[in-house]
C-alpha cells in the first residue's frame, strides 16, 4: 500500500471546496489563503481536540467568542481583539471553542512575501518557532480591520492581483511588527531568564522529541546540567522535562495516527520506539487508550 504523508494543513489541501460549506467567505490558491469568517464557511477539517500540522504560517485576527487553543504543546487563549501570529510546521490543536467564535485568518505560503531577507522579516515565525499572541488597542483594531477590509475588496476582482495582495500582506506584517515592539518596549518585566530557558526548551522538544528523548541531550543544547534543567522546567510550568517530551511525542503520534495510513508498527518505527508493544503501552499510560482504539475513535 502507497503510504500517505501526515495530512498537513496546508494550502493545496484548502484548495478542496468540498471541505467548506460557504466558499463565499475564503479565498484560497497555492501562495495564499484568506478566511473572512472561520465560523461561517463551516469547514469540516477541524475538530475539537484533534491535532494538525500547519505547513504554512497563519495569522489569525480573533473578531468573536474565545477559544483554548495548543501550538506546539503551549496552550494559548484567543479572544476578541487579539492577532495571532503562528509559525510554519505548528502542531495546532483546539481544545474547545465558545459557540460564537470567530476569527480573520490568512495562510501564506513563505515565497509569497515580496520582500528580501525573508528571514528577518519572518522573525517572529522563524525564530525558535516562536508564537505571537498580541492584544491589539482600539487604534491598533481598527488599523488590522482596514488593512483585511481592503484586502479581501482587492481578492473579490475576476483577476487575482498578486503584487497589491501580496504588498497590502506586507504592509500588514511590518504593522504588527511594530505593534509587537511597541509592547514589548513598554512591559514592566521583560522575559526573565526562567521563561527564556523554558521556551527554548520547548523550541527543542518540537525539534527532537521524535529521535531524542535523554534529558541529558537538551541540557547540553542549553548548555545546562540536567539537574538544573529539571528545576527550570518545573518551577516555569510545574511539568519535568520527561514530561514535555512525552506530550510532544504522543502529540506525533495522534498526528500520524489520523492523517496516515501506515500501520502501528510502521508508527512505531517511525518515532523509534524499540517495538510495536512498547509504543502501545506508551501510549496507553498516556492517553488511556490503544493506538488502534485512537484510530477508530
Amino acid at each position: 500500500m502507497e503510504q500517505k504523508e501526515p495530512m498537513e494543513l496546508g494550502l493545496q489541501l484548502l484548495k478542496d471546496i468540498n471541505i467548506v460549506r460557504h466558499n463565499e467567505f475564503r479565498f484560497i490558491n497555492a501562495e495564499f489563503g484568506f478566511v473572512t469568517s472561520f465560523s461561517k464557511m463551516e469547514t469540516t477539517i477541524f475538530k475539537i481536540g484533534q491535532p494538525y500540522r500547519l505547513q504554512e504560517g497563519r495569522i489569525a485576527i480573533i473578531t468573536n467568542g474565545r477559544a483554548r487553543v495548543l501550538i506546539n504543546l503551549i496552550e494559548y487563549i484567543f479572544r476578541p481583539n487579539y492577532i495571532s501570529l503562528i509559525a510554519p510546521g505548528s502542531i495546532i490543536q483546539i481544545i474547545e471553542t465558545s459557540q460564537d467564535f470567530d476569527a480573520h485568518m490568512m495562510a501564506i505560503e513563505h515565497n509569497f512575501l515580496p520582500v528580501s531577507g525573508k528571514e528577518e522579516f519572518f522573525a517572529h515565525f522563524l525564530q525558535r518557532k516562536k508564537n505571537l499572541l498580541l492584544p491589539l488597542t482600539t487604534t491598533e483594531q481598527v488599523q488590522i480591520e482596514n488593512f483585511i477590509t481592503v484586502m479581501w475588496d482587492v481578492l473579490q476582482e475576476p483577476v487575482f492581483r498578486k503584487e497589491v495582495i501580496q504588498h497590502l500582506l506586507a504592509g500588514l506584517l511590518y504593522n504588527i511588527e511594530y505593534i509587537a515592539k511597541n509592547k514589548g518596549q513598554s512591559e514592566s518585566s521583560p522575559l526573565t531568564h526562567q521563561n527564556d530557558i523554558f521556551q527554548r526548551f520547548i523550541s527543542l522538544v518540537n525539534t527532537y522529541s521524535k529521535t531524542e528523548r535523554n534529558v541529558s541531550f537538551y541540557a547540553d543544547k542549553l548548555c545546562l546540567t540536567p539537574r538544573y534543567l529539571n528545576t527550570v522546567i518545573r518551577q516555569a510550568s510545574q511539568q519535568t522535562v520527561m514530561d514535555w517530551i512525552n506530550q510532544s511525542i504522543i502529540l506525533e503520534a495522534k498526528v500520524l495516527l489520523k492523517h496516515s495510513n501506515r500501520l502501528v508498527y510502521q508508527i512505531s518505527d517511525e518515532l523509534n520506539f524499540p517495538n510495536p508493544s512498547f509504543f502501545s503501552k506508551f501510549f496507553k499510560r498516556m492517553t488511556g487508550m490503544t493506538p488502534q482504539e485512537y484510530q477508530k475513535n
